[in-house]
């Protein structure tokens, strides 16, 4: 009778890790950057910085399985995951230039990616996101992994994305855009039990809910591109 095949977890070679050190590098230079999310060029440009920047550390583990030992698997992993985040930087697009960001709106995403974090839905795809079993082509599974990461991201990163968008300044923006990276890495760990997920959902929940009703339908308009807010 077959046994199932465990994976052992995949060894960390610095040249292999190589690629993902300058993306990650080149994406955070980026983010520091650039401020204008309204021209499609500047947001484009903002938008890859935080899907290399904020997504490749969380799936460090997967890339080193397709990687294989070679540093161009771990380019072709990255060439295929990233490519689904830079698609689904179109509808990001839409809603972020879309909506007038007041801090009520802004509450208003944390409740959403609280209350996300509490569906089963996302702790299936948190739960294919931290898979490393690997067959077939690189770039392929690279397009699988970004698939199963912009499932159970997306509304996180909106969240994040429209937060640092309002607050002042280049270090708040980049103090809570390296938080939620750290988050999103811990979710991806093996031993994070689905239990701790849904404590952080309930934790956005309840402290977004809060300011939803405090804040209730008004608020400051919040450009990030120059760095103020309008009322």
């Amino acid at each position: 009778m077959s046994q199932p095949v465990l994976l052992a977890a995949p060894r960390i070679r610095a040249g292999v890790l190589l690629p993902g050190a300058v993306l990650v590098l080149a994406g955070w230079v980026a983010l520091a950057v650039v401020r204008d999310h309204v021209s499609v060029p500047s947001f484009a440009t903002m938008w890859v910085a935080m899907s290399v920047a904020m997504m490749i550390p969380t799936v460090l583990r997967p890339m080193m399985r397709a990687a294989q030992g070679s540093a161009w698997g771990a380019w072709c992993f990255a060439a295929g995951f990233l490519a689904v985040w830079i698609v689904a930087g179109v509808p990001a697009y839409l809603v972020m230039n879309g909506i007038e960001w007041t801090t009520a709106w802004i509450a208003a995403t944390w409740v959403l990616a609280g209350a996300y974090q509490l569906t089963p839905l996302m702790q299936r795809q948190l739960t294919t996101c931290r898979s490393v079993r690997y067959t077939g082509d690189a770039t392929r599974y690279g397009a699988r992994q970004g698939v199963r990461c912009v499932a159970s991201c997306w509304p996180v990163m909106l969240a994040v994305m429209v937060t640092a968008m309002a607050l002042p300044g280049a270090v708040l923006p980049l103090l809570a855009l390296v938080g939620v990276t750290a988050l999103l890495c811990w979710e991806k760990q093996p031993g994070t039990t689905s239990r701790a997920v849904a404590s952080v959902g309930m934790a956005m929940l309840l402290v977004a809910a809060g300011g939803v009703v405090l804040l209730g339908g008004g608020g400051s308009a919040a450009h990030h591109s120059t760095g103020t807010s309008t009322s």
